[in-house]
């Protein structure tokens, strides 16, 4: 059995991080102690099923990577996580559970967002994290699946992360889950399947929610879980494309206090005091100050708020515009304990099929095949931040010849971050502030 340390130093190594969200090092979550280990299973963004293919392919795998979680951070058990619709994942895992003891799984209901860490540890152990806290704060340690899966690689078969599952979906002719090389270009992911079905159209890397515009040419990071081709004329497309000024010209002149963001807000109803209704209002009436704003640090950015606003505002861009003030001024929000969660909570859940129908994306929610496809790359761009923390400082330079999983930057000892690792053989090309390119011979 491997020892803690070990397991630790290997998944560092490795550049493991959360494959689910925005990257955090994956080595510093197990650094912690907690009582339970939580598999992350609910891949609540619509269009998304990385994790599902991933699951039905690699259950065996993730159990492990979990039954490492568990042993570093000493936990006494480990939770997957799981809607309860996700019949055929359920089943590929209880074929596994035989050999893994100490491993439960627990069902959620079909709910946007069921899989942000707040929402989830209420959900799982019906415990209530601090305001502005981590699930450490009550003995939880949260890994998306995938970020379990890349563990047990990292500790089992000492493989650093070089490879992505990847959904591509939305407007596209055949969607597909598919294994990519980090930094392969989003426009060769097009290709594989089939091409774009709409003339205006938007590509966002993530989910329809919380997901980030991109191009053709920017590439697969390791926190890369979908690209989604969004057409014109859906709410994901018009929200992206409306500047934060003119938000704010919107929220000053058309919100009508009527509470709607905040009586759906996820955060609120686990009893945060987060308001957006009155962080709108404050914004209206030019009260930027500090004091007034801090609130707005703690919006997940879910986007629930934007859609179901009946004056099509967006609370949510308004707080993250806040958050980034805030930041600038250096003011944080001090962990502090929930009183009481809303008794309403329960009632107010949002249907995932609601908010598919909301964001006028239902008609691209179709089945989607993993096509078992090997990308022979010619080029990669790998960035030297795909994750929390600094930058990882390249170790080669142009002209070098490097392997797959060699290692071609590392983040300086004693800063947060990981390490990245060459996703093919080829020579180096480029090296510049922000990436490495590597062509393949």
């Amino acid at each position: 059995m491997m020892d803690r340390s070990e397991i630790i130093g290997r998944v560092r190594k490795a550049g493991v991080v959360g494959a689910g969200g925005a990257g955090f090092p994956a080595h510093v979550k197990l650094n912690g102690r907690c009582d339970v280990v939580i598999a992350n299973m609910a891949e609540c963004e619509p269009l998304l099923y990385t994790n599902q293919a991933l699951i039905l392919e690699k259950a065996e795998e993730v159990l492990e990577g979990l039954r490492l979680a568990v042993q570093a951070t000493g936990a006494k058990k480990g939770i997957i996580a799981l809607k309860k619709k996700y019949v055929e994942c359920r089943q590929a895992f209880e074929e596994k559970l035989k050999d893994f003891e100490d491993v439960e799984i627990f069902e959620l209901g079909d709910f946007y967002p069921a899989g942000d860490e707040h929402v989830l540890v209420k959900e799982v152990l019906g415990r209530t994290i601090p305001m502005a806290g981590i699930p450490l704060d009550v003995g939880a340690v949260v890994h998306n699946v995938e970020t379990l899966y890349n563990i047990k690689r990292a500790c089992l078969d000492e493989l650093p992360v070089t490879e992505k599952y990847v959904t591509v979906g939305g407007a596209v002719r055949h969607p597909i889950v598919i294994k990519v090389p980090v930094g392969v270009k989003f426009s060769e992911l097009l290709d594989l399947a089939g091409g774009p079905t709409a003339e205006d159209f938007m590509l966002i890397d993530g989910g329809p929610m919380m997901g980030k515009e991109v191009t053709p040419d920017d590439v697969v990071t390791k926190t890369t879980s979908s690209l989604l081709v969004v057409p014109a004329g859906t709410l994901p497309y018009s929200a992206r494309r409306i500047r934060t000024d003119l938000q704010l010209k919107r929220a000053r002149t058309a919100c009508c206090q009527c509470r709607m963001c905040t009586d759906l807000c996820p955060r609120y109803l686990l009893g945060h005091r987060l308001e957006p209704h009155k962080i709108m209002r404050t914004v209206s009436f030019g009260l930027m100050d500090a004091e007034s704003l801090v609130n707005s640090l703690l919006c997940s950015e879910c986007g629930l708020c934007e859609v179901t606003c009946p004056m099509g505002l967006s609370p949510r861009s308004i707080n993250a515009g806040l958050k980034k003030v805030l930041a600038e001024k250096k003011v944080r929000f001090s962990k502090t304990e929930v009183k009481a969660g809303r008794p309403e909570r329960e009632s107010r859940k949002f249907s995932a099929k609601k908010l598919l129908v909301r964001l006028g994306l239902y008609d691209y929610s179709r089945p989607v095949e993993r096509a078992d496809v090997k990308i022979n790359a010619r080029e990669v761009k790998i960035l030297l931040k795909q994750h929390v923390g600094s930058p990882a400082v390249p170790t080669v330079k142009v002209g070098d010849k490097v392997n797959k999983n060699d290692v071609v930057a590392k983040v300086p000892e004693g800063q947060l971050g990981a390490d990245v690792h060459a996703s093919i053989d080829g020579t180096v090309v480029r090296v510049d502030e922000n990436s490495i390119v590597v062509k393949s011979e």
